[in-house]
């Protein structure tokens, strides 16, 4: 079964609370909160979150850095990071 962009962003969250301390994912939130530029994610300060999407996406059997990969999964990429942050990365419902 193909995950939604809300399972992908919650596995995708629950990734960067396992490896960021609980003050660090306050800040990204909060850099977040006052940021202007709506492309720009303040998790990337802290780490390279794309890795952690990344993973997600492969344990669905989606590889986005496969030949035209990005092409077939780009849209559900910024989808699931759009909804994680939107919900400041919450890891549950």
């Amino acid at each position: 079964m193909k995950p939604t962009a809300e399972t992908l962003a919650l596995e995708f969250s629950q990734g960067l609370h396992a490896y960021l301390t609980p003050e660090k994912m306050s800040e990204v939130v909060e850099r977040n909160k006052n940021e202007a530029d709506p492309h720009i994610c303040h998790s990337h300060d802290f780490c390279d979150a794309n890795v952690f999407l990344y993973d997600v996406f492969k344990k669905y059997g989606m590889d986005p850095a496969a030949k035209g990969g990005m092409k077939k999964w780009a849209d559900l990429w910024n989808s699931a990071w759009n909804v994680a942050k939107a919900n400041n990365f919450r890891v549950s419902d």
